[in-house]
């Protein structure tokens, strides 16, 4: 009895050991493979869940669960297509392919309309406040190009032919800026040989006459004020013009032109630190705007607003809080544009997404 006894006192004493070690590994084990099931599982779901959030238009950011989604634009982009442009009333998109200007439904994606002259067109713009495009055609000669500046408007098809005017040794139209309410344009023309390259400022008046304006140094971005007829531009080197040739000394730092408001406010960012934005208007600073943040992605203007792209949200300094954040991006998506409401994204496998912005 008695060894039976002690036999049953040191099972009693081992079993509490053995359970206690099969407890431990049943739940290390239940750890780890959980663990490698779930890490990959959320970052797909934090993917999927990003894209399905960001891809409506005319609707506004999921916010709650009863907030639903309508609408859902998710348009797949052209690989050879350039210079993708929206129109203001988010209706079209627009780009260039093989010299010709596609216009698409922003809905559907389907082509509307292909615009195609005889020779390339080389330039266009998709104006900001209707739904007319501004192009130019170049025909190539031996020792100039001749460029001629067309209009169409999508919704009424009307295409029409204005200036047309000779540069020597042309490489490319840099830029356009025009202001639809006085009909006034400024064309940045780059002109380029075997020993050196050069900009060329031209402007187009009201009547179709046209006339240089400046030339001689490189021209890196270009503004016309909205409701007077003055352009500024920004050289290689960071020196601001007003006008003609006169130079606007207002900064003690370094800046580089980032927009324009609807009240002609324009906006310099400091460039060294990236943690200032100045306001201007008629040539006189009157706002300085101190960020907090300085790892400034990109710039955007829609000659309405002007945005600061961060990596994980856009700011639109311009607005009534310009510290306030209106739109969330993440490393899924890159910024497209922003029109009206609606804040235009482009995922990583080349598709067209959207999301109204945040109150601002």
């Amino acid at each position: 009895m008695g060894r039976r006894e002690g036999s049953f006192n040191d099972e009693i004493k081992r079993k509490p050991k053995s359970r206690l070690k099969g407890i431990l590994k049943y739940i290390i084990s239940f750890t780890i493979i959980g663990t490698l099931i779930t890490v990959p599982t959320l970052m797909y779901i934090d993917n999927f869940i990003y894209k399905i959030s960001q891809s409506s238009i005319n609707s506004t950011v999921r916010t709650s669960k009863n907030e639903e989604i309508t609408n859902a634009l998710n348009i797949s982009l052209d690989d050879s297509a350039t210079d993708l442009q929206i129109s203001y009333n988010n209706k079209y998109y627009t780009y260039l392919k093989d010299s010709k200007i596609y216009i698409n439904d922003l809905k559907t994606g389907e082509n509307i309309h292909i615009i195609e002259e005889e020779y390339p067109i080389c330039y266009y713009n998709l104006l900001y406040d209707k739904n007319m495009i501004m192009y130019f055609v170049e025909f190539e000669g031996r020792a100039a190009s001749t460029l001629t500046l067309n209009t169409y408007e999508i919704d009424s098809k009307r295409q029409a032919e204005y200036n047309s005017f000779t540069v020597y040794n042309f490489s490319k139209i840099k830029d356009m800026s025009m202001s639809p309410l006085i009909n006034m344009i400024y064309i940045n023309v780059e002109t380029k040989t075997q020993y050196s390259s050069n900009n060329i400022i031209y402007k187009i008046d009201l009547f179709n006459n046209m006339s240089q304006v400046k030339s001689g140094v490189i021209i890196d971005k270009m503004f016309m004020l909205q409701h007077k007829d003055r352009i500024y531009y920004e050289d290689t080197y960071y020196n601001i013009y007003s006008g003609g040739y006169s130079t606007l000394n207002l900064f003690k730092d370094d800046v580089t032109m980032i927009g324009l408001d609807e009240d002609d406010n324009l906006y310099f960012l400091n460039n060294e630190t990236k943690n200032k934005v100045y306001v201007v208007n008629s040539n006189k600073l009157i706002n300085t705007i101190e960020l907090s943040d300085s790892d400034i992605v990109d710039t955007y203007t829609n000659y309405q607003g002007v945005y600061l792209i961060y990596p994980t949200y856009i700011l639109n300094v311009s607005g009534k809080d310009p510290y306030k954040r209106i739109g969330k991006l993440s490393k899924y998506v890159t910024f497209e544009a922003v029109k009206g409401d609606t804040m235009y994204l482009r995922t990583k496998d080349n598709k067209l997404i959207s999301t109204e912005l945040l109150d601002n």
